[in-house]
């Protein structure tokens, strides 16, 4: 793109109008302006791409998926900096004070000849243009969760509904939140990158990092308000730039409603989560057997999708598909993008296939491990697909490539410990119920050995606290001391020495009567809480055979599971209620 800046547009505008314009007109003038230069100076390619996009009817469905699969980047990470983070964090206020806000996105490498997003954003709508489909302009309604596209050139309005995006009724003040739940996180950790000169401003940054996210923020030395923001998320690298704050917009500019003129199209919905690996599998097939002379795609990220569609749509003319054939291949399409875009496995995905032949049986193309899985799935040139483990990998992972919340234990600055908690309760024949909660530490203040614990209910006493590490047998568990404070609450005493060397599992037990438990219309119910704030919680059930009791749930090696949360950004330690799954034995 060039690098034309707003100065040179604004001087040109001068020298053409012969006059200062107002600040208004400027900023709608230099839009036609800029795309006027550009065009003038080699960017054809670019509009004849945009024209060829929306002359096919199936190829509506790749530029919505286009659109959608960027609705959540860019505004949503950015910051503001300053020395520390926390003053970073309060720079973000006059930014939630602005009215509005302007912002241009890369997805991928900072190339020249990327495409690029503009989005104007007003409350819960953006306005999203992109450059090499000129002509075409989406609002985006976050609250509503609703697309209107809308092609200038033909005149035709499409909606489309949306399926897996969460509600947000403010997109500005949605960033202050995502800030500080990553502040709040025991597992962000933020780095000073000191001053440089970004776009012309003296500029602070910093770059904060996370185990699902990785920002760098530069931010006007003086001012504090965001120049430059680049975040790497999962596999996806996303640069703003340009970003301007509380400027007049017109808010018919945001309208939901189909623009006079204008022909409405049968509406679309696209499910954000509904993709899976048969549908990927799928479209790997179509590009290699209908559009690609039988050989892979060279890459399979959003970037690389973009620069495939001139190739695609030139060959998609020539196979003579009916209006329903053609719908079917767009929406095929749509789903095999939507599968590296909301990637849902554990860590990264890997992709081996450019260069490689459908049918080469030999030659693994794609890799990755599904959301819980011990193994991986490995897709091979002829698409079948198997499961591998870690080691018989086609090749070795990096090691940072999964994050497994709970290995080792760290210190902090904060105030509190945060780890995660599995409780076991088990129903005995004395009609009690066994407690074990199963505590793994992550993080607590620094050089502090004495922790607060509450147990859910007050009048069931802490009998024992035991601590262990990866393997250990019961007999090598170290007994720990502890000291009541109050009804339900005790001091645990941490040996660091032991944590360090990651014995980081605490095992805390009492007991309680089953009889105890609220019983309403025959079910009895437990509390929900942990003993310190946790990123994971789950409750497990099991029954003594000679309880009289039984399960009311398909247990798990003799566990029941009614309960699981588990969010790594925002530790908590009440989840509320749910039933206890045991009856008289029937």
């Amino acid at each position: 793109m060039s690098k034309m800046n707003d100065a040179e547009l604004r001087r040109r505008l001068e020298q053409l109008a012969g006059v200062q314009p107002s600040p208004e007109a400027t900023s709608r003038a230099m839009d036609r302006v800029r795309r006027t230069i550009l065009e003038t100076e080699g960017q054809q390619a670019r509009k004849s791409l945009g024209r060829i996009l929306m002359n096919s009817k199936w190829s509506k469905f790749a530029v919505a998926a286009a659109i959608v699969v960027t609705v959540l980047i860019g505004l949503q990470f950015i910051g503001g900096s300053s020395v520390t983070f926390a003053e970073a964090v309060k720079s973000l206020e006059p930014i939630l004070k602005a009215n509005a806000a302007a912002l241009d996105i890369l997805v991928g490498p900072e190339d020249p000849n990327a495409p690029v997003i503009h989005d104007m954003v007003m409350g819960s709508r953006i306005r999203r243009t992109m450059s090499n489909i000129p002509g075409n302009v989406s609002i985006i309604d976050l609250e509503s969760k609703r697309i209107l596209n809308l092609t200038e050139e033909k005149k035709e309005a499409i909606y489309i509904d949306l399926k897996g995006l969460p509600a947000i009724p403010n997109y500005l003040e949605s960033l202050k939140n995502t800030i500080v739940q990553l502040q709040d996180s025991p597992h962000f950790e933020v780095e000073d990158l000191g001053v440089r000169e970004i776009d012309g401003h003296e500029a602070v940054g910093f770059l904060a990092k996370h185990p699902r996210i990785e920002i760098k923020v530069w931010a006007d030395a003086r001012t504090g308000l965001p120049v430059r923001i680049e975040s790497k998320e999962g596999q996806m690298n996303v640069i703003c730039r340009n970003l301007q704050f509380d400027m007049k917009m017109d808010e018919a500019l945001f309208s939901m409603e189909v623009p006079e003129g204008y022909k409405l199209q049968q509406p679309m919905e696209l499910d954000l989560n509904s993709a899976t690996e048969a549908d990927f599998i799928e479209g790997l097939r179509i590009l290699a057997e209908t559009f690609n002379d039988g050989q892979f795609p060279d890459g399979v990220a959003v970037e690389d999708f973009l620069k495939q569609v001139p190739m695609i749509q030139e060959k998609g003319k020539k196979l003579g598909l009916s209006q329903e054939q053609d719908t079917a291949l767009g929406k095929k399409l749509q789903q095999y993008l939507l599968f590296t875009r909301f990637f849902k496995g554990e860590g990264k995905w890997y992709y081996r296939g450019k260069g490689v032949k459908l049918g080469e049986a030999d030659k693994a193309i794609f890799w990755y491990r599904p959301k819980g899985s011990q193994t991986y799935r490995v897709i091979y040139g002829d698409l079948r697909v198997e499961d591998v483990a870690r080691e018989n990998l086609p090749e070795p992972l990096p090691a940072d490539d999964v994050f497994e919340p709970g290995a080792g234990y760290q210190q902090w600055s904060k105030p509190e410990f945060v780890g995660s908690q599995a409780d076991y309760c088990y129903v005995q024949p004395d009609g009690k119920v066994r407690v074990g909660a199963y505590l793994t530490l992550i993080k607590g203040p620094k050089d502090t050995s004495l922790m607060p614990i509450r147990l859910p209910y007050a009048k069931a006493p802490l009998e024992s606290v035991q601590l262990s590490g990866p393997g250990q047998e019961a007999k090598d568990f170290v007994p720990l001391p502890f000291h009541k404070t109050g009804e339900g609450t005790y001091n645990v005493e941490l040996p660091l020495d032991k944590l360090a060397a990651g014995q980081t599992m605490l095992i805390c037990q009492w007991h309680r009567p089953l009889d105890e438990f609220s019983l309403e219309q025959g079910k009895r119910w437990t509390d929900l809480k942990s003993l310190i704030p946790v990123i994971s919680y789950k409750l497990r059930v099991g029954v003594d055979p000679n309880s009289g009791f039984e399960l009311t749930l398909p247990p798990k090696d003799t566990w029941a599971e009614p309960f699981t949360w588990n969010n790594v950004d925002i530790p908590r330690s009440q989840f509320g209620r749910c039933v206890v799954p045991v009856r008289k034995h029937q």
